[in-house]
């Protein structure tokens, strides 16, 4: 039997976003060509696959496909064929550890994942919430410069507070920085991330710069935010 078996069975044995843009799929059993995603109260995202083997497969822009709307929460179904026929699920088990999210959209405001519902397969976008995105960072005279995506605002690190000024601010002693849980870095109250986290542990994959006193540093956490800390040999 070919590929298009004209079974109403399908299954998705691969569906990921890894670039926080893109639909990655590969679908066994489909009945022809077509795979559309289904959302309620608009019309079916069309899917442009080819055939690789018994497999249909497709690298979909599905971050721009949904720009046009600002749904702060769309879930999406995958159909195949004329009759838009679920598409199950056969996904290799997720790891049994904490795993990475696939990075936000480029704009910073949605978040793209992919699950199993009912053994169906699903797509979210979800609203993430707001952050200010570090572009850059590097050591000067006095201190650690960072540039960020606002204009202006208050940065609050280490018990200080200093003024973003035409993007920049420059973080120097942080005298009030106490030993304990890394701080995170704040503007306005909203935290400073990096702009694509795309791994498990970024603190121990990214230098950043040292700080201008002993025993303070920056730091990454897990999900992306950026913190400062005080090791506790130098309290």
């Amino acid at each position: 039997m070919g590929l298009f078996s004209r079974s109403s069975t399908a299954s998705a044995v691969h569906a990921r976003v890894a670039d926080g843009e893109h639909l990655w799929l590969a679908v066994r059993g489909a009945d022809d060509d077509r795979l559309v995603l289904q959302r309620p109260g608009a019309p079916d995202l069309e899917v442009p696959a080819e055939t690789e083997g018994d497999l249909l497969v497709a690298v979909f822009p599905l971050a721009a496909a949904l720009a046009a709307t600002d749904d702060p929460a769309l879930e999406l179904r995958l159909r195949h064929g004329r009759k838009a026929a679920p598409v199950t699920a056969a996904l290799p088990p997720r790891p049994a550890g904490p795993t990475v999210p696939a990075p936000r959209t480029r704009d910073g405001r949605w978040q793209l994942s992919v699950d199993v519902v009912d053994d169906e397969l699903v797509v979210r976008r979800t609203a993430v919430a707001p952050a200010v995105t570090l572009l850059g960072l590097r050591r000067v005279d006095d201190g650690v410069e960072l540039r960020l995506d606002v204009a202006t605002g208050s940065l609050a690190a280490g018990g200080v507070e200093l003024p973003v000024t035409d993007h920049h601010v420059v973080l120097g002693a942080l005298t009030g920085l106490q030993p304990g849980e890394p701080a995170p870095v704040l503007v306005d109250g909203l935290p400073v991330v990096r702009a694509r986290n795309v791994i498990d542990r970024p603190q121990l994959a990214v230098a950043l710069p040292p700080m201008l006193e002993p025993g303070v540093e920056l730091r990454w956490l897990r999900d992306g935010r950026l913190a400062t800390a005080r090791r506790e040999a130098d309290a």
